[in-house]
């Protein structure tokens, strides 16, 4: 009778859980295709667009993949330029009992900052998987968690293989709405997002003519946006962020390798003409081994490569050289030296 007994639970378990997975796979489908067709007025105007859908898993998971997701960030929203993302397969991954968190994994994508005919920016991203927990009740982003194998860049509509910049293994990850203030006397604000984005192995060619050089074996920046809300990126709304007082707080930037490198944390807001305002605390470690990289950069004249040449190998330069970053009535500042006048982010 026991043994009857105990079948008949197991079965009946199955069954119940059977018929849960099944409701829930329904429902799940159901909340994802309403919140891609819903996504423009979610989303302040991002556009999703999937292709044929279909849904697999049982028992353990719900798999909802897309022949193809295509999405358009409009203007505003993260920069000047639309943002078009198409990506040609994608499956989104549930835990049946939390439906509120999606694992996306994708093999690659492609994206591009404005026109697709003439694009300012080309970006590929390889085997990529991102983490998206939605708010329960409204459906909305909360966290955002991304990592890529690999993700390489270029400018313009074609480029040569040397002149695209590329890392690897890179995080990105974005918290939002903590309503903590990490430091009462400094901000009024409550931090709005929480950004963390790490990488290896890095040639950035925008920073071939810089101190610091292209070449990395890793970056780090961890960042804190204190805001009343997240500020669309136009002339009103980032206008709007810093009348309220807003600040983008960088805890830690690093950038180098294991001879050389430079490390900061400071805050930054933006003036009356949306040019960058703050100072920073910046150390250079290694600073000869930056200074011989920068003499053999052939974007800046022979004769400044001749002279930084001869100072990296005099041996009189410090290890460690802590320095003052400040930025100011529009203008960068190395300590008391004036190096260059800054643009306004957005016009």
């Amino acid at each position: 009778m026991r043994v009857k007994i105990t079948i008949a639970s197991v079965l009946l378990l199955i069954v119940g859980y059977s018929i849960f997975w099944f409701q829930m796979a329904d429902r799940v489908e159901q909340t994802t295709l309403e919140w891609i067709e819903n996504s423009e007025a979610r989303m302040g105007g991002v556009k999703i667009y999937v292709g044929d859908v279909a849904v697999s898993g049982f028992p353990y998971k719900i798999i909802i993949e897309a022949s193809s997701l295509n999405a358009v960030i409009p203007a505003g929203r993260i920069g000047t330029e639309p943002l078009s993302i198409m990506m040609p397969e994608v499956a989104v991954i549930f835990q049946p009992w939390k439906p509120n968190h999606a694992i996306v994994v994708t093999d690659y994508f492609d994206a591009v900052l404005g026109s697709l005919n003439t694009p300012v920016i080309n970006f590929t991203f390889d085997k990529v998987k991102s983490s998206l927990v939605l708010d329960p009740v409204t459906m909305e982003l909360n966290n955002l968690s991304t990592i890529a194998d690999k993700v390489s860049w270029y400018r313009g509509v074609e480029q040569a293989r040397d002149e695209i910049s590329v890392m690897h293994m890179a995080e990105f990850h974005l918290r939002r709405a903590t309503g903590e203030v990490v430091d009462q006397t400094s901000f009024d604000l409550p931090v709005n997002r929480a950004i963390f984005f790490k990488a290896q192995d890095t040639t950035i060619k925008e920073f071939a003519a810089s101190i610091i050089g292209e070449k990395a074996d890793n970056i780090k920046i961890e960042a804190l946006l204190h805001a009343n809300e997240q500020p669309d990126y136009t002339v009103n709304g980032l206008s709007k962020w810093r009348d309220e007082g807003g600040t983008l707080s960088i805890r830690s930037f690093e950038y180098g390798t294991s001879k050389s490198s430079l490390k900061l944390s400071g805050d930054v807001t933006l003036d009356e003409n949306l040019k960058p305002l703050g100072a920073f605390d910046a150390t250079i470690i290694g600073i000869d081994g930056l200074i011989d990289n920068l003499s053999q950069n052939e974007n800046i004249s022979e004769m400044a490569r001749l002279l930084l040449g001869g100072q990296a190998k005099s041996g009189k330069l410090p290890e460690e050289v802590p320095l003052s970053i400040s930025m100011q009535n529009g203008l960068l500042y190395l300590g008391p030296i004036m190096l260059m006048e800054l643009p306004a982010i957005i016009e």
